[in-house]
C-alpha cells in the first residue's frame, strides 16, 4: 500500500497489486509514525501496543481492533512486544462494499460516503469486538494472507476478505449518526483513492523532506513546483489528501519522533530546532497536535522507561545538534 510519508529508506510509494493487502508482524521495536493512502484495520493478536496519532491514543491489547483512516499519521510502541495483523484496504473498495452491505437502507454510493465519513470522523477508532467475532476475523485474515502470499488473484482474495467485512461492518458506528457537518475521511482531498502522484508534487515533497529546518512558506513550495501557490495547494491536497502546510507539520513530527528515539541526550528544544520548530513550547505543542502525546512521553515509552522517569531538560549543557 502507498505510504504518504517517506520511510527510513526514503521510499515514498509502496503499492500492493490490488485493493486489499494483509500482513502479520511481530515487533519489539517502535513502529515509526507513518500515513498511508488507504484505511488500516489493525487487529492485535498477542502482547500490548500503545497506538498514537493526532486524533487520540489507544492502549491496544489482544482482541482489540484499531482502525486508522487514510492520511492519518500514526505510530505504535510495543509494550514490550506485540503481534498484529493489519488489513490495508482501498477506500473506493470499502465504500462499494458498504453500499451493497446496506442495500435497501441507502439511496446511493454518495450516501455511503457520508455515513463512512461520520463513522470515522475522528480518523482513528479503537474497539474490542466480541471474542467469537474476533476469532472469526483473525481466521479470515489468516486465510486472506495465505491466499495473497500464494499468489492468488483478486477474486480468490476478495471471496474470503468479503466475509471479514461482513463481520466488520456491523461494528462500525453508523447507526447513530451525529448531526454535525460531515468530514471527509482524508481531509478535503481524495488522497485515499490512490491518485497518481504528479512529478512536480513529488519534487515538493522531496524538497521539504531534504530541508525540514527551513522556514517553508506556501510560496517557497510553489517555486519548487513552478506553479502558483493556489494551484499547488489544490493539487497537493489531491495527491496526498492533506494541505502542504499540514504535510510539512506531519513530516516534522515524524522526524522529531525519530530523533527522540535515537538522540536520548538531546532536549526537546534541540530536537524541535533540528526539524524547524523554534522553542520548546512550540515544538511540544506541534508534536502533541500531530502524534497525540508529548515528546517526553513518547521518548520514555519508546525507550521502555517508567513515565515518572525525568527526561533531559533544556539547559546550558544540553547537546546542540549543530
Amino acid at each position: 500500500m502507498e505510504r504518504i510519508f517517506p520511510g527510513s529508506a526514503g521510499a515514498v510509494r509502496q503499492r500492493a497489486p490490488g485493493p486489499i493487502h494483509v500482513e502479520t508482524e511481530s515487533s519489539t521495536r517502535v513502529v515509526e509514525p507513518v500515513a498511508y493512502t488507504c484505511l488500516r484495520f489493525m487487529l492485535v493478536r498477542e502482547g500490548r501496543l500503545f497506538v498514537h496519532s493526532r486524533h487520540g491514543t489507544a492502549h491496544a491489547r489482544p482482541g482489540m481492533l484499531v482502525i486508522v483512516c487514510a492520511g492519518t499519521l500514526c505510530g505504535a510502541i510495543p509494550e514490550p512486544s506485540a503481534t498484529v495483523t493489519t488489513a490495508f484496504v482501498n477506500l473506493d473498495y470499502l465504500l462499494d462494499q458498504l453500499t451493497w452491505r446496506l442495500n435497501g437502507l441507502l439511496r446511493d454510493r454518495h450516501e455511503a460516503e457520508l455515513i463512512a465519513a461520520k463513522a470515522f470522523r475522528h480518523n482513528m477508532w479503537a474497539t474490542t469486538p466480541p471474542a467469537e467475532a474476533t476469532a472469526d476475523m483473525l481466521d479470515l485474515l489468516d486465510r486472506t494472507e495465505a491466499i495473497q502470499n500464494a499468489g492468488g488473484g483478486f477474486y480468490d482474495i476478495e471471496s474470503v476478505f468479503a466475509a471479514f467485512l461482513a463481520d466488520l461492518v456491523p461494528l462500525m458506528p453508523y447507526r447513530e449518526l451525529p448531526g454535525e457537518p460531515v468530514v471527509s475521511l482524508a481531509g478535503d482531498g481524495v488522497g485515499g483513492r490512490f491518485p497518481p502522484l504528479r512529478p512536480e508534487i513529488v519534487a515538493v515533497g522531496d524538497a521539504i523532506h531534504a530541508d525540514l529546518s527551513r522556514r517553508w512558506s506556501l510560496e517557497d513550495m510553489a517555486q519548487v513546483a513552478h506553479i502558483s501557490g493556489r494551484h499547488l495547494a489544490r493539487v497537493f491536497n489531491e495527491s496526498y489528501g492533506l494541505p502542504p502546510v499540514q504535510f510539512l507539520a506531519a513530516l516534522r513530527a515524524k522526524e522529531m519522533a525519530r530523533l527522540l528515539r535515537e538522540k536520548p541526550g538531546w532536549s526537546v528544544e534541540a530536537v524541535g530546532r533540528q526539524v524547524g520548530w523554534e522553542g520548546r513550547s512550540h515544538a511540544r505543542h506541534q508534536f502533541v497536535r500531530e502524534l497525540g502525546l508529548s515528546p517526553d512521553e513518547y521518548r520514555r515509552r519508546a525507550h521502555g522507561l517508567d513515565l515518572a522517569t525525568p527526561g533531559p531538560e533544556t539547559d546550558e549543557n544540553t547537546p546542540d545538534p549543530s
